[in-house]
């Protein structure tokens, strides 16, 4: 897959609005030969709205949270309707329906889904060799060489690579037994190979080698290698008698953070951590906060590579429900009140609530378009970060709601609060363990 930055997806979006004289759709993006994937922008912005907004586009689709009954009972009606059991061609083809993805987040695949729905399972499990060497041959045929295994990602009507290796015994077997081309061959790496590596670096760096050191060397065995042969880094590192780095604390992780933070004049991406001399890369803060955007969160620094989607999504859906108990009559994402789309809108008092991880100094202009006409914006935060200073909008953090929830009566929504609060979110939870 090309990689494309920001900028230059944005450029094309715009190029393809002028074409189309419209807002493009990801529809109109399958048309476009050589035009990039929706996956590219969903990968670099998050979502296809936020693509739209950074390009200054008009968006002309709504986000739509569905809850996991509304998922089921989607498949039912469509049933229902059609006499057999959706696949998820028939969801992907349909603008009204919610995507195929929208089920695999939820539930794990298409087929747990159909189960929860009482529906047949369509979407075939077992396979035959013969059936899968048809399938590598009918691949090769339509992609015009021999296929890889990453070809089979976008298809949800093709097997896993992992059943073909589990039926030959590797990917490169599979394609010998259907009469394909072996283009790439993996080396088999001993322990004693990947030993004499793990000191020729330390020799070479002078310190105990990371992850990183074997990443930038084409010729070291793959850092999955070692974990595989290994059990894991560590265990390669005292196999080697070399010595083992020191593990981190959370305060020192967001201290060394906001030290980069201050040397870079920005908050430092993954990449920036793993180039960084004298600074561990972005693995130990995964480990420490459950993602590096919750550690950037937790040291007061804008997330500058894109919000965990999935806990910014639970807590805006969470929010919604908190709001629905204080304020009882509210609007959701309602359009033409002001410039933008506020994620909550209550009429009678005039008061915009927004759903936010944390403070930022760029809601300066969000709070300059909202707060007029005598309309009051509230930030509903899970973290405290760089709040703007207007006297015009007013903070309310994840504790404080729960502590609020709690005095309501809703023991359910003050505890999913404290879920947020320790990045340990989950929609199926409703207490902490």
């Amino acid at each position: 897959m090309k990689k494309y930055t920001k900028e230059k997806l944005i450029l094309k979006l715009k190029d393809l609005y002028k074409k189309l004289n419209k807002t493009p759709t990801v529809k109109d993006l399958k048309k476009e030969k050589g035009f990039p994937s929706y996956v590219a922008f969903y990968t670099k912005f998050g979502s296809w709205n936020k693509a739209l907004k950074n390009a200054g586009l008009k968006l002309n689709y709504k986000y739509k949270f569905y809850s996991k009954e509304e998922l089921i009972n989607l498949l039912v009606k469509f049933k229902k309707n059609k006499g057999f059991s959706p696949r998820t061609e028939d969801f992907k083809n349909d603008l009204n329906l919610p995507a195929p993805t929208t089920y695999f987040k939820r539930f794990g695949s298409w087929n747990n889904a159909l189960e929860k729905a009482g529906l047949e399972i369509n979407v075939k499990k077992g396979y035959t060799k013969e059936e899968l060497i048809l399938t590598l041959k009918n691949l090769s045929k339509d992609l015009k060489r021999t296929p890889m295994m990453k070809d089979l990602v976008p298809r949800k009507d093709l097997p896993e690579a992992s059943v073909f290796k589990d039926n030959f015994g590797s990917w490169n077997n599979a394609l010998k037994v259907a009469g394909l081309e072996v283009k790439y061959r993996f080396r088999k790496w001993k322990k004693e190979e990947i030993i004499f590596w793990l000191k020729k670096k330390y020799e070479e760096l002078g310190k105990t080698p990371g992850i990183r050191d074997f990443d930038k060397d084409k010729d070291a065995p793959a850092k999955n290698t070692v974990r595989k042969l290994f059990g894991n880094w560590t265990i390669a590192l005292r196999e080697a008698n070399i010595p083992v780095k020191r593990f981190h604390s959370k305060e020192e992780l967001i201290k060394l953070l906001q030290k980069l933070a201050r040397e870079l004049n920005k908050t430092p991406t993954r990449t920036d951590m793993n180039k960084a001399k004298g600074y561990p890369s972005y693995t130990p803060f995964v480990e420490k906060f459950g993602s590096y955007t919750a550690a950037c969160l937790r040291a007061g620094l804008i997330p500058n590579d894109g919000r965990n989607n999935e806990i910014w999504q639970g807590w805006e859906k969470h929010c919604i429900d908190m709001a629905k108990v204080i304020h009882k009559n509210i609007e959701i994402k309602k359009e033409n009140i002001v410039d933008g789309i506020p994620d909550i809108y209550i009429k009678d008092k005039k008061l915009f609530i927004d759903a936010k991880t944390c403070g930022y100094k760029e809601f300066k202009e969000q709070v300059k378009k909202y707060c007029k006409n005598g309309h009051e914006l509230e930030f509903w935060c899970i973290f405290k970060g760089m709040e703007n200073r207007s006297k015009k909008v007013k903070y309310i953090y994840a504790d404080e709601l729960a502590r609020k929830m709690k005095n309501l009566g809703r023991y359910d929504l003050s505890s999913k609060c404290y879920q947020f609060i320790k990045n340990v979110y989950s929609e199926d939870h409703s207490v902490l363990k």
